[in-house]
């Protein structure tokens, strides 16, 4: 089911990916890497602190880190401030 490597799974809190279909209870598989595809919904580590999940872009030499909410604003860092830490494979919903 889950295929190669590392994988882990972490439960969503919030709305900021509700567009993508991705809703606050939400748990996400995430398969483990460090590195990302511009247009991936990445898990990211910001400033050894912060763990969000978001789609990941190349902005220049910055990372722009997308919500998919409009409520919410694409967040652009300097790639030290930002770890990948893996990238989301799948979804599981409780009703």
């Amino acid at each position: 089911l889950l295929g190669r490597g590392e994988h882990y799974a972490l439960e969503v809190e919030g709305d900021s990916m509700k567009d993508a279909g991705i809703l606050d209870g939400d748990t996400v598989i995430i398969q483990r890497s460090d590195t990302a595809e511009t247009g991936k919904i990445i898990v990211a580590l910001v400033d050894n602190e912060e763990v969000t999940l978001k789609r990941f872009r190349r902005h220049g030499k910055s990372i722009a880190l997308e919500p998919a909410n409009t409520a919410y604003e694409t967040r652009i860092f300097p790639p030290e401030r930002v770890k990948v830490q893996g990238h989301l494979i799948g979804l599981l919903r409780h009703y």
